[in-house]
């Protein structure tokens, strides 16, 4: 049984790790989402677009993350 723990904890790691890379795109999204807001040449719907998947990208990094540290707190439970 102590392989179920450590795989449980690969996959957190998983987890964490697209999460960590969800937030760096959520900001990749940002930059570009002031971008087309300063030079103002860009049509509302874009901009809409853009920040649309700005909070798609940070509700699923949060979501990842919580998920991640429930499989840790599981991973970490005494056998029964």
């Amino acid at each position: 049984m102590p392989d179920v723990p450590d795989a449980i904890e690969a996959h957190a790691g998983v987890l964490q790790s697209d999460a960590r890379v969800l937030a760096e795109c959520a900001e990749r999204l940002r930059d570009i989402g002031a971008r087309l807001a300063g030079d103002g040449a860009a049509p509302e719907w874009l901009r809409e677009t853009v920040d649309a998947h700005v909070a798609a990208c940070v509700t699923a990094a949060a979501d990842l993350a919580e998920a991640a540290t429930r499989l840790r707190v599981h991973a970490a439970r005494p056998a029964r």
